[in-house]
């Protein structure tokens, strides 16, 4: 399991993103399972330590792939 200590600034699905790539569900609910201690705060504060434990993260389609009919602008 990795950690990481908050900067000033930091937002925990920013965390979450640059650790996962993800921000999906299941990233989410097992990063919190870890981190109890968050449940407490809305507001993380510098130098609090976040645990980030071993999740596997389905990769989807990427963005190339997807084909439409309609523009959006």
């Amino acid at each position: 399991m990795n950690q990481y200590r908050v900067q000033e600034g930091d937002r925990l699905d920013m965390i979450v993103f640059r650790a996962y790539q993800s921000i999906d569900a299941d990233v989410m609910d097992a990063v919190m399972d870890e981190n109890k201690h968050l449940l407490s705060s809305s507001i993380l504060k510098s130098g609090d330590v976040i645990f980030l434990p071993e999740v596997k993260v389905e990769q989807t389609e990427g963005i190339d792939n997807i084909t439409t009919s309609k523009a959006l602008w």
